[in-house]
């Protein structure tokens, strides 16, 4: 018997469903040019989407939303991958995700255990450089593009920064918000110069792909980006259950990737190293030309933090003659 995915719907008003066969995208919300339109107040005119990627895999993105969105009774902010059952609340209304093709398929090796059995939770304590590439003003862009456009160019840009990210040897890669998450994992040792490189030069590529995206999507300017990048001992740890895994790092290093990138938005630059991950740099010839430090204020932090800043220009200056001085 040949599978289906489809949404069962529950409003005030009724229920129905709503077939996911056809089509790459649904847009749900209170305006009428919603594919999914509710008669329901406590939605936004553009609230979510439900996307198909490539892959064959259904992702929900919520747009915004003033009320917000959950999945399982969980508040979501981030692209979240649907399963067979899961139960989306925008609003006052409830969508039900039904995916039969995947259930025909059954569930992966990994995903099976014992009835009962209990999750056995593992953490180590390793080295690793944490990446966080944020857009730029995303909440205003989601009230000048149409929802289906920039469902589609957000999930052109997660995919191929996720692509990026493995070609220079991720070890992991997470989509929060409208921002990607990126983890390298080191040896006891730390990493080389080498290593850094090589994740300055991810982020290059991810910048390009970022600026290009207005020229394959309706977009009303490029998209611009910041990042910030720290290094540092973490922990790693499962911090999901045993249906779904869910491998992240832990503790301080990773919270300060986050802040340096918001600190850029106030420094005028594109780009924050926490010292950690330049001192790994600093061996490079005239790295001082294309890095500049300064003192800055992260949120949570007590005690001003050294950082080294620098713009996508300088930042493609130093990778070139790099290359050419190897």
């Amino acid at each position: 018997m040949a599978g289906r995915a489809y949404v069962s719907v529950t409003t005030p008003q009724g229920s129905n469903e709503v077939s996911l066969d056809t089509g790459n995208y649904w847009t749900i919300g209170r305006g009428s040019d919603n594919i999914l339109v509710f008669d329901d107040n406590a939605m936004s005119r553009r609230h979510a989407v439900i996307q198909r990627m490539d892959g064959g895999d259904f992702y929900f993105i919520d747009l915004g939303s003033r009320n917000g969105s959950s999945i399982n009774g969980r508040r979501v902010t981030i692209p979240v991958a649907l399963h067979d059952g899961d139960s989306m609340v925008c609003g006052q209304s409830e969508l039900v995700f039904h995916n039969t093709v995947a259930a025909l398929e059954g569930p992966k090796p990994s995903q099976i255990s014992a009835p009962g059995s209990a999750t056995r939770v593992l953490y180590a304590r390793t080295m690793i450089t944490v990446l966080v590439v944020d857009i730029r003003d995303f909440t205003p862009l989601t009230r000048q593009v149409d929802e289906s456009i920039l469902a589609q160019a957000i999930g052109t840009w997660f995919r191929e920064s996720g692509v990026i990210v493995k070609r220079y040897g991720s070890w992991g890669d997470k989509y929060i918000g409208d921002a990607v998450m990126a983890v390298w994992t080191h040896g006891a040792a730390g990493p080389q110069q080498a290593d850094i490189c090589q994740i300055l030069q991810a982020l290059s590529e991810i910048q390009k792909v970022t600026s290009g995206l207005h020229e394959k999507f309706p977009l009303p300017h490029p998209i611009r980006v910041g990042a910030g990048i720290n290094t540092g001992p973490s922990m790693i740890g499962n911090t999901g259950g045993h249906d779904t895994p869910e491998f992240s790092p832990l503790g301080d290093n990773v919270n300060a990737a986050f802040r340096l990138e918001t600190a850029t938005k106030k420094s005028g630059m594109d780009i924050a190293l926490g010292h950690t991950t330049y001192d790994y740099l600093s061996s490079a010839p005239g790295i001082q030309q294309y890095f500049e430090k300064r003192s800055v204020e992260l949120k949570g932090y007590e005690q001003l933090m050294e950082a080294w800043f620098t713009s996508y220009a300088k930042l493609e200056e130093f990778l070139r003659n790099r290359t050419v001085g190897v």
